[in-house]
């Protein structure tokens, strides 16, 4: 039997063939099983791909809703509560919807939803919450904002972005560095928002409850409705102005001349006024905020510097209601130069190298560290011409002549005149003697500096202005006197800090001949009278007290505000 089986499996012939028919038939059962589980497992990576570009899809949604928010521009309209994204995003729609808004005392709570939408179909929603109004500090990168129109009247001239929600009224060449735009859906901050935010500086040393304001016993309400600085004090030896709370109006007065500077916020219910000239006022970084308001009206005013009223930065001056700013000669100290005129007159002045006399303010305890020409171009078409700056000595005795320069470096060059305005031209900050006599002296490629028909100490000799370069002794160069004109130049110190005004619910106006270095803000219109001057300067590194802006600093454009909720349905 045994040899039977061998001899058997010995022979191959036929063995192969049951072998393939139950492979086959395993095979074949296999298959289907097979195809199904393959047909299954790429329609699951399938919808987990559809849906992971869904996600990626409707964040994307979310992030432009927020950085709207972040950017001071409202996502949505009063007549439409939702918008769908320019571009589509992994091939989907993206629609995104505002479900709520609450206006509360930190901001507008937002909660929108996003949803991709593939062939008609819904992909992934999300729903987010933010709160938009924790920052306005987009508000210091534009030089006015205005959730009305903005007004420029003839002589106006600004550096920096102007945005509204209207019409900028105004020629586009008065806006010389800066965008112009209208109709921006501008979110801004509601005086519940920004009561809050200033009573929450004080630290609890005043406290508010639904009917009265109690404070701390270490700072206790100012009873008085003025506020009256010692004088006698300066620049280099300030009176320092305490945290303030102030259950009506307040004004800061002095007897003569002095100084003061703020050490703390002041809170005003009532109206502010600063309108006495003895005083110069120094934020130092504080903000004074007053709550008076006759809105809808408008007719008062919450906060109002008075003309030659003197306010340096950095800081920040809020009123609820209407903010007057009329210092006519503008923010800071005035320090030299020609008094602004509505109308003024060229000479040719383009081969002239030309020279003003004066004497420095008696006030003065700090750097000059802006230089100004008045220039006028009757063709703002024409190509830009430029300038050229310098400060002289004066000889101190009558002849009186310029000498030597300032020192070596204290000279500039500028270009781009292109409007009838006060050209600003960068400056070297530049020591000087109070009281000290000194020539501003200026030369154009063009017959564009201005002049006006007064007696004054001015001077010029004939020069041409390719290749020409101040001489540090001009002691020996003959010039001729300028008997009946006063060249158009003039200079400031201490007024190139950053300034932000802006009312609440009413109108900001910037009066005539005003010198501003910050930013504007208003709820309603903004209006500047003729001859204003507005550069967006840098915030201080540590910052402002104002909401978004800390002790790090102001951010950047665009930052969106946290998000406190984030779910994906």
């Amino acid at each position: 039997m045994i040899n039977s089986l061998k001899k058997l499996l010995k022979k191959e012939t036929g063995q192969v063939l049951p072998m393939a028919l139950i492979l086959l038939v395993l095979g074949g059962l296999l298959v289907v099983p097979m195809l199904s589980l393959m047909t299954t497992n790429l329609t699951a990576n399938r919808v987990i791909e559809e849906e992971n570009s869904g996600i990626y899809a409707a964040d994307a949604g979310i992030q432009d809703a927020m950085w709207k928010l972040g950017s001071g521009i409202a996502p949505f309209s009063e007549n439409t509560t939702s918008y769908v994204l320019s571009e589509t995003v992994n091939g989907m729609t993206v629609i995104v919807e505002q479900e709520a808004l609450d206006p509360g005392e930190s901001g507008y709570l937002y909660t929108i939803r996003s949803t991709a939408i593939l062939n008609g179909d819904n992909v992934t929603p999300i729903v987010a919450q933010a709160i938009a109004g924790a920052n306005f500090h987009w508000l210091f990168n534009n030089a006015i904002t205005s959730n009305g129109d903005i007004n420029l009247s003839p002589g106006d001239i600004i550096y920096g972005d102007v945005v509204c929600s209207g019409d900028f009224n105004g020629d586009e060449d008065q806006v010389a560095e800066g965008d112009i735009v209208e109709g921006a859906e501008i979110i801004m901050p509601t005086e519940e928002m920004l009561t809050a935010y200033y009573l929450g500086t004080f630290d609890d040393e005043v406290r508010a409850d639904s009917s009265n304001y109690w404070p701390a016993p270490d700072v206790k309400p100012y009873p008085y409705g003025t506020y009256d600085v010692p004088t006698g004090y300066t620049y280099s030896n300030p009176y320092m102005i305490p945290w303030l709370y102030c259950p009506g109006d307040l004004s800061i007065t002095a007897a003569s001349d002095t100084y003061a500077k703020l050490n703390g916020n002041i809170f005003i219910e009532g109206k502010f006024d600063l309108s006495d000239k003895d005083v110069t006022l120094d934020l130092n970084g504080y903000s004074i905020y007053a709550r008076f308001s006759d809105y809808p009206d408008c007719n008062a005013d919450a906060v109002y510097f008075g003309p030659d009223s003197y306010l340096n930065g950095p800081g920040c001056v809020i009123g609820v209601g209407n903010v007057n700013f009329q210092p006519s000669v503008g923010q800071g100290w005035r320090l030299i130069g020609a008094e602004e005129v509505a109308t003024g007159s060229t000479t040719e002045l383009g081969d002239r190298f030309a020279l003003s006399r004066f004497q420095a303010d008696k006030k003065l305890e700090a750097a000059m560290t802006s230089f100004q020409v008045k220039c006028y171009r009757a063709d703002p078409d024409a190509p830009p011409n430029y300038l050229k700056v310098a400060l002289y000595n004066d000889n101190g005795t009558y002849p009186y002549k310029p000498t030597t320069l300032v020192h070596l470096d204290a000279w500039a060059e500028s270009d781009n005149i292109t409007i009838s305005s006060w050209k600003p031209v960068p400056f070297p900050e530049t020591e000087l003697t109070d009281g000290g006599w000194y020539w501003m002296a200026a030369i154009a490629d063009g017959d564009i500096i201005s002049t006006r028909a007064v007696t004054a100490e001015s001077k010029y000799q004939l020069s041409y202005f390719d290749g020409f370069s101040f001489l540090y002794d001009v002691t020996e160069v003959d010039f001729l006197d300028v008997p009946t004109k006063e060249y158009q130049f003039r200079g400031f110190t201490g007024s190139q800090e950053f300034l932000f005004l802006m009312s609440v619910e009413c109108s900001t106006n910037l009066q005539p001949s005003a010198n501003f270095y910050g930013s504007i803000a208003g709820n309603a219109d903004v209006n500047l009278q003729p001859g204003c001057f507005i550069n967006l300067v840098g915030t201080p590194e540590e910052g402002l007290q104002f909401p978004g802006s800390g002790t790090t600093g102001v951010s950047e454009t665009g930052n969106a505000p946290p998000i406190i909720n984030y779910n994906i349905e």
